[in-house]
């Protein structure tokens, strides 16, 4: 934190209105003021949301409630005015240089709660807009007291951490029915923990030069005693902050690997970026899992599907107004470390909450900043607790004792809630930390010799090491086998010479290596890949994944309309609708392999993931309901992300069973000597590693964004398609598709390309050649397509592949949208009352600008330029065709309650084109997955899965059949390909969960307790 790139914070200090207080003589407070603070007892002007319970009375580290009535500046010093609460605000022609090299783009916001954008913008946007911007050297402004009162702050923040939701409120999980439920509570332990925090600080550092010590700032003991010393709860609740600044860290460390810092100072920033990388590369982060479980952000949010929506309004509202408060803070010092931690918290809780793709676009330098400079705070503030302590005793001459409870009077509902935090060791002196840590061994159901072992690291050798009784100051009471187990590695460690908590043993080769080849190398980290490496790691296999982009998903995380299963239709419809779509090329033995299965792995997938799947919905193509969504999210989002959890997880618990190799090109394949396993050749940051492993597996993705790859296998196959747009990533390049192709492996169906009939039209930047999926749901619900005349021209619900035919007739009978609309554009229209059946996709699209709300039959005219009798009339024919159960077009299915169509209700309309939206051909397999060669048989350990797989779909895919032949063909290899047997196999595969309405919470264990 003290190089020029973090010590520089850009901040707004001069907002000049408090949103909740003014002074008893003026309309408004202003905060704008330096040096002074004024001592006027502020006057509430407007009520935080949810300050009505008091949550908060009582637990400020003041007894106060309102601001004392003495001046807010007051401080004893030696009349140097060291302690004003001023900015020093000058800054060194190489802060200036860095001052104009930094970043200043910002990122758009969503606000609908259940998008996968919800939390990017956790803190509240106006304190880093304006012309009031500043960047601020935080060395030269620390944090120490300025003799401001803030008490009323802190009252008004703990007040507004109340979640109001209704009487349904899942409360009552912490022993009382008035408890807070566990959202709330984990708000709590933040904004707790950032109390403690401020108060260490401005304890350490209270009296001003020339005051008690020359020339240097001394703590107020005293002070740090009664607010921090006798409530061993805000301590641990500052380390519970810790720990969640931690995991924000650890998840964005692939983000952060790749940071471009740049100040101007080219030596300096790479001072800078070394420092980083020791940060993420430290063994706090690479060993000591178990502190990572502290907390774990995924068991948030877990109440029933008609709760979820709420507690996330509440969880981000009330975080918001929390950061609007700093606003109200009137010394200008005070109130920029506040806004530092508001927005390190804020940025730690958007990257937990937010899917890992994206971290990197959501961002931004400062988040950056303060994200590091809070984790340095609040590491700081704990080891000054101990600091502190210790000079307390020493000036005191007293030895160290219990705190005395408070008195019983004084307690609150949140005291009473939070006495399970307290732990019995008080403030963690040495001393009770070896008692702690001799209770937690004799506690232990260990053998003489571990014993003995243990015994003698703490009491024979006379020194025990600073990191043991760290380890009994957070799991000796609570989590005596894990000290116990991790303090006797260290005993062993110590024995050879290298007391540490690593096991003193000899380095295993990394998995992959020639010495520890892997089960199984997969290339991909979409859905298929993390449903093969879920099963493999289930059965105790070892795996490898290597991923293109800096993140898991791929394509996968984009897929919006479902997932299909017959678990409450027939598996024969689903036989019957696939071989349809796949026409002549339907390959009935990997069809029958997808239907059969579909219902036992999307069950699987289900209660591995945890996702809800309680929606079922219709889509084109589809002669029954069997594609299941989320009630409350998107699929492809929801699926991987969780999915993802699930992997990060397990590579815990499983040392050395899973490795993931992130921003990492596969770019050659070869068979290894004598083993008859392979080895991937792999490309990262410019320098080519050699993979290990027995078996290979292919989940890299088709090849729809091909086009501009030296060797296009696009352009080869559909030359047609060069200047159709798509909606896949930038990754979708074929790599798989090649590498299998050149070893040997029979490529199938390669010009079958799936054509999407709906890739949303962004009128901003109508030519751009990556589309946005307009949501075969949109259709489904009852969206109309119409020509350039306000007229229908094809059946909506037919497959993709008669859609898209539809429209390139009427294309070519010259009745697309005129420009400025691209190429083959039509009109996408949805009725009110579509809409609302479709709510969480129509409000996406709309705050993206690809969606637009009009009023009446006369806004969807003027929209695109269409008469509105003509308009009329397509509608009133509709009508009468979904009345009767049948149209021109041949349309059978009209969604109940969307029709009629009404002329003066709201619509929303847009625009549509069809886009490049999957390679039906790839890379021949059997039904067991294997890779084919040029004569049908099966290359030996050597698989394809997804969309890397060729034959599935034949001449065009079902809609949702995607996703469910990753989850199908990537669960049955994983569960079928050979694995090395092992002693130490866990066979502690989840049970299969309830259905998603009837789901319990299973409580955390160390979270919020």
């Amino acid at each position: 934190v003290n190089t020029t790139f973090f010590r520089l914070f850009r901040v707004n200090l001069k907002n000049p209105i408090c949103p909740y207080w003014k002074s008893a003589d003026s309309d408004k407070e202003d905060t704008s003021s330096g040096g002074t603070c004024s001592g006027t007892v502020p006057v509430l002007s407007k009520k935080p949301a949810f300050a009505q319970k008091g949550l908060g009375a009582g637990l400020g580290f003041s007894s106060a409630a309102e601001p004392a009535s003495e001046p807010g500046c007051s401080v004893d010093s030696d009349g140097s005015n060291a302690a004003e609460g001023g900015i020093d605000r000058k800054l060194t022609i190489q802060e200036k240089v860095a001052q104009l090299e930094r970043d200043n783009e910002t990122e758009p916001c969503e606000f609908e709660e259940d998008l996968p954008t919800y939390w990017v913008d956790m803190c509240s946007g106006d304190h880093m807009k304006g012309v009031d911007l500043e960047d601020v050297n935080l060395i030269k402004n620390p944090e120490r007291n300025t003799g401001y009162n803030g008490s009323h702050i802190w009252q008004a923040m703990y007040n507004e951490n109340c979640f109001e939701v209704g009487s349904a409120m899942p409360r009552g999980r912490f022993g009382t029915k008035e408890a807070m439920c566990y959202e709330e509570r984990v708000l709590y332990r933040l904004l707790s923990g950032w109390h403690a925090s401020t108060s260490i600080s401005i304890s350490k550092n209270f009296y001003a030069p020339g005051t008690k010590q020359k020339g240097a700032w001394s703590p107020n003991l005293e002070r740090f005693m009664k607010d921090i010393g006798e409530h061993p709860e805000r301590v641990k609740n500052l380390h519970f902050s810790f720990v969640v600044l931690l995991r924000a860290v650890k998840k964005a460390a692939p983000y952060l690997q790749s940071y471009s810092i740049h100040t101007g100072d080219e030596k300096e920033d790479g001072v800078t970026k070394l420092l980083m990388a020791r940060l993420l590369d430290s063994q706090l982060l690479s060993l000591c899992s178990p502190l990572f479980e502290a907390f774990d952000e995924t068991r948030l949010f877990h109440a029933p599907s008609e709760q979820r929506s709420a507690l996330k309004r509440q969880f981000k509202s009330v975080f918001r107004n929390i950061t609007e408060l700093v606003d109200c803070v009137q010394c200008q010092r005070c109130r920029l470390h506040a806004k530092l931690f508001s927005l390190g918290l804020g940025t730690a809780l958007k990257i937990l909450l937010s899917p890992p793709d994206l971290i990197a676009s959501t961002t931004s330098r400062d988040d950056v900043v303060a994200l590091v400079n809070v984790l340095w705070k609040l590491s700081e503030a704990m080891e000054d607790v101990r600091s502190l302590t210790q000079q307390y005793y020493e000036v005191s001459a007293v030895a160290p004792s219990q705190p005395s409870p408070a008195p019983a009077g004084q307690k609150t509902d949140v005291a009473v809630a939070m006495e399970a935090d307290a732990s019995p060791m008080g403030i963690g002196t040495r001393r009770q930390l070896l008692d702690a840590a001799l209770g937690a061994s004799r506690r232990c159901s260990l053998s003489a010799e571990d014993e003995e072992r243990l015994l003698d690291l703490l009491v024979a050798q006379g020194q025990v090491g600073e990191e043991i009784l760290l380890l009994a100051k957070h799991y000796a009471v609570d989590k005596a086998d894990v000290f116990c187990r991790m303090a006797i590695k260290a005993a062993q460690g110590a024995r050879r010479g290298a007391p540490s908590l690593v096991p003193a043993t000899i380095p295993q080769a990394n998995l992959g290596e020639t010495s520890n080849p892997a089960d199984a190398v997969i290339v991909g980290g979409g859905l298929a890949g993390m449903a093969a490496a879920m099963s493999l790691l289930d059965r105790g296999g070892s795996v490898v994944m290597i991923e293109k982009q800096p993140y898991l998903g791929g394509n996968s995380g984009k897929a919006s309309s479902g997932i299909n299963a017959a678990l409450e239709t027939s598996v024969e419809s689903l036989v019957a609708d696939t071989t349809k779509s796949a026409g002549k090329l339907a390959r009935p033995d990997l069809i029958e392999r997808l239907a059969q299965e579909s219902s036992e792995a999307v069950q699987w997938l289900r209660d591995r993931t945890k996702v809800d799947l309680s929606m079922r919905s219709q889509l084109g193509g589809h002669t029954a309901k069997r594609t299941l969504r989320p009630s409350n999210a998107f699929v492809g989002a929801e699926l991987t992300f969780a999915a993802g959890q699930v992997l990060t997880k397990m590579a815990t618990e499983r040392n050395g069973r899973f490795r993931l190799l992130l921003k990492s090109k596969w770019v050659g394949l070869r068979r290894q000597d004598q083993s008859g396993g392979w080895v991937a050749e792999v490309e990262a940051n410019g320098t080519k590693v050699d993979v290990h492993g027995a078996t290979m597996v292919v989940a890299s993705g088709g090849f729809g964004h091909d086009s501009k790859e030296v060797e296009s296998l696009l352009l080869k196959h559909r030359p047609d398609l060069a200047d159709f747009p798509t909606t896949l990533g930038a990754q979708t390049t074929g790599d798989g598709v090649k590498i299998a192709r050149d070893i040997g492996a029979r490529l199938v169906d390669m010009d079958r390309v799936q054509l999407h009939p709906t890739g949303f039209v962004d009128v901003n930047k109508p030519t751009e050649t990556t589309k946005t999926l307009a949501a075969e749901l949109l259709r489904g619900v009852g969206g109309l397509l119409l020509d350039r005349n306000g007229r229908r021209f094809t059946d909506e619900l037919g497959t993709r592949q008669a859609v898209v035919n539809a429209e390139l007739k009427a294309a070519e009978e010259e009745r697309a949208l005129a420009q400025p609309s691209p190429p083959r554009a039509f009109a996408i229209v949805l009725n009110g009352k579509a809409a609302a059946m479709a709510d969480r996709h129509t409000t996406l699209y709309s705050k993206k600008g690809l969606l637009m709300k009009v009023d009446g039959i006369a806004g969807v005219a003027e929209r695109f330029g269409y008469q509105v009798d003509v308009v009329n009339a397509t509608f009133t024919a509709y009508n009468e065709a979904a009345k009767e159960g049948k149209d021109e077009f041949g349309r059978t299915v009209f969604p109940a309650g969307h029709f009629p169509i009404e002329a003066d209700e709201s619509f929303y309309v847009g625009e549509v084109v069809p886009v490049i939206h999957y390679t039906m051909g790839g890379i021949a397999i059997n039904p067991e997955g294997q890779v084919l060669d040029q004569k049908g048989d099966p290359i030996p350990k050597l698989y394809a899965i997804g969309e890397a797989s060729g034959g599935v779909h034949g001449d065009n895919r079902l809609a949702g059949n995607s996703l469910l032949e990753c989850t199908v063909f990537g669960r049955h290899v994983g569960q079928s390909l050979p694995i090395r047997p092992r002693s130490d196999v866990l066979r502690d595969q989840p049970a299969p969960s309830p259905a998603p309405e009837t789901t319990s919470e299973e409580l955390p264990q160390i979270s919020a307790e």
